[in-house]
This record gives C-alpha cells, structure tokens and sequence, in this order.
C-alpha cells in the first residue's frame, strides 16, 4: 500500500518536470514563409538559449524544437513538403553526412501520409539523448532516435542556403518577436476533425485486395435467323389513324399513318467532369532519396556557375535574393519556369532568371528516379562583400 501510494505522487510530479521543461524552450524567432506575396506557413523556433548564430544553434546539444503552422488555403501538398526538405537538406548538408542518415530520412518521409492543410501545428522536438520527435496537430507520428538527424532539418530552414534570406534572420532574431505576430501564431489550432484524419495516418496500409475472376457463363445455343438482304427496322404504327386511312380508302392516309415520324428519345443530362486527383508520390528508398539529393547539388551547382554580379548592381550597392521553381525533362531541358521569391532589383531578378536558362541543358536524370520530369526550387543570392 505504501509502495502504491508513492508511485501515485511520483507519476503526477513526473508530469509536471516533463511539461516544465518542455515549456521551459525560449522563443527564438517567428518567421512567415511567402511565396510571390502568398503566405504559405508561420515557423517558429525554440531553444533553452537564444542566439542570432545558426551554426550555433544547429552544432549545439541543447533541447530544441522547429515548428510549422500551416496558413495557406490551399495547403502544402505531400510533393511540395518532400521537395522543401529534401531541397534542404541537400543544399546545406555535405554529401557523406546525407548518405549517413539516408535511412532515417526515408522514415522521416514515410511519417507524412497525406497533404498538410490549413492551420496543422507541425513540430520537430529534439531531446539530447533521445534524438527527434515528430507530431502534427498534437499526433506523435514517430521518432528518429539519432542525435545527428535534428541539426540536419533544422539547416532547411537556418542554413546558409535557407528558404529565403528574411525567413532565416527572422527565425533568428533573439526573442525579438512582434506580439501581434506571435498572438496570430498563438491563435492558429487545428479542428477536432482534423485532429482525427491525422491519427489515421497511424493505422497500417490495408492490403490491396486480391482481383477477384468471375465465372465465365457456359455459352446458350444460337439459333440463326433467316438472311436478309437488309436490316431494316421495324416502322411504328399509328394504329388508329390506320383505321381511319383503311375506311377513307386512301392509300396516301395508309402511307401517312404508316410513316409518321415519333417524338426523338430525351438525351441524357451531360456528366459533369471528374477532377483528378493529386498524383501519388512514389515511395523513396535510401538510393532513390540520396539520387534526388545528389542530383538537387549537381543542378544547383551548374546554374550557380552561369551566375554574373551584374556591374551596374555593384555599383548601386544592391543586393537580394530570389527564388525560381524549375521543371525539366528526363533530359535535362527546361520545361517550365516560374518565380517564388522576386528580389526588389529588376536587374538581379533579370540576371537570376537568364543564369537559369544559360545553365541549360542540365544533367541527364539518373535512371532511379522513376519520374518523366523534375521538380526543383533555384535559390539565387546577390550580396556585396561585407
């Protein structure tokens, strides 16, 4: 009984020390991550310490934790949340280290199983030890028991090569955080039912079922009609005009009466179209994963070879960076462009965008990457020597 009683005051005080220091991590910075004006997410950054420094921060052995709020309508996409960090961890991590956690990032990926919509909370948790804990809206999806893997996620959003330049610094600005940013953040929570479609993503894949033969019907014998020269369909018969047309004794009233054409059947409503729905993600492995990073780096890498300070920038003194996402074939031509991310100087914005197109044609995609086109985001920085 003595024994109960005490395990009974331990556990709640248990609770307790969780939760004081879990709630003990200090905002860092908040950060509103837009692409061409649009909002698409709030990240918020938590540390025990505080510090402008991200390598700092992400080398350092503390209790740390990245967050995600979702406030675009439309959602993040499975593809377009894989590509971010994949991008990420790609451009800000060296290659030996990618290959070392290849397996921990597939079952990172595997844990999203499904689109995030407006308003999910997503959080990366690390507790030194422990390595890292992965929830959305409050649902733990799993873990990645390695130290070395939080320090490599938190490079896609503080490393040198960050979704954008003002995202990075925001996320490191030392708790100075705008009140009425951060009473936004506060207010975004995901709905119950929301809440419940994310604990789904925990029950295991249902096997596809097995297709189903159906029994094939002995054939009935055929009895052949008699040939004719001619198919012709049988006439319809005004029978009552017919009587009538036989007592006139006119044989034009028969013809009539025999001819007389009936009303054309109603045509059916039109079907209204069937959006598609998203095309599926194809399922990584560590070579497939580790392909698309590598061949992320070698893209990268030739278009940064094609960039030029344009002189008259320099002489302003301007700099900014910008963003493009790029399709290309299987080939390495270029497909589509489009802007993410505009710099406030038309003459780098001009200059990024021609580097591009200099830069091609690219690389031959690799044969493990199954897909007939390649997605990518192209940052561009110009920036004076300080």
């Amino acid at each position: 009984m003595p024994q109960k009683l005490t395990l009974g005051y331990l556990l709640p005080f248990l609770f307790l020390l969780c939760s004081s220091a879990y709630a003990n991590a200090l905002l860092n910075g908040l950060a509103v991550h837009e692409e061409l004006g649009n909002e698409q997410f709030i990240g918020a950054l938590y540390s025990e310490t505080l510090s402008d420094n991200a390598d700092a921060l992400t080398n350092g052995s503390s209790a740390m934790r990245m967050e995600l709020k979702i406030v675009t309508p439309d959602g993040v996409t499975t593809r377009r949340f894989r590509r971010m960090w994949i991008e990420g961890m790609a451009i800000n991590n060296p290659s030996q280290q990618l290959t070392a956690q290849a397996e921990n990032m597939v079952k990172f990926d595997g844990m999203f199983k499904g689109r995030l919509e407006m308003n999910d909370h997503v959080v990366f948790s690390q507790t030194p030890g422990e390595g890292v804990k992965i929830s959305v809206n409050k649902v733990l999806l799993g873990s990645i028991a390695d130290d070395e893997f939080f320090p490599m996620l938190l490079r896609t959003w503080i490393g040198r090569v960050p979704l954008s330049s003002t995202y990075r610094e925001n996320l490191l600005q030392v708790g100075k955080v705008s009140s009425d940013l951060q009473n936004r953040y506060n207010a975004i929570t995901p709905s119950s039912s929301r809440v419940t479609a994310i604990q789904s993503w925990l029950k295991p894949a249902e096997p596809e079922p097995e297709p189903v033969v159906a029994a094939v019907p002995e054939p009935k014998p055929v009895i052949a009609a008699a040939k004719t020269t001619a198919a012709v369909a049988a006439p319809k018969i005004d029978l009552p005009a017919l009587r009538q047309a036989s007592s006139a004794s006119s044989v034009a009233a028969v013809a009539a009466a025999v001819a007389k054409p009936q009303p054309e059947p109603a045509k059916p409503a039109p079907v209204k179209p069937v959006e598609p729905e998203e095309e599926p993600e194809p399922v990584l492995t560590a070579q497939s994963l580790l392909a698309r990073q590598f061949y992320v780096s070698e893209l990268l890498k030739q278009i940064r070879s094609k960039v030029t300070y344009p002189r008259r920038a320099i002489a302003r003194g301007h700099e900014g960076g910008m963003r493009v996402a790029v399709t290309i074939d299987r080939k390495g031509e270029i497909l589509t462009m489009s802007w993410l991310e505009r710099s406030e100087h038309d003459t780098l914005n001009k200059e990024g965008w021609e580097s591009i197109q200099r830069a091609a044609p690219f690389p031959v995609m690799p044969d493990v990457i199954s897909d007939s086109h390649f997605e990518f985001s192209a940052p561009i920085t110009f920036a004076l020597p300080k």
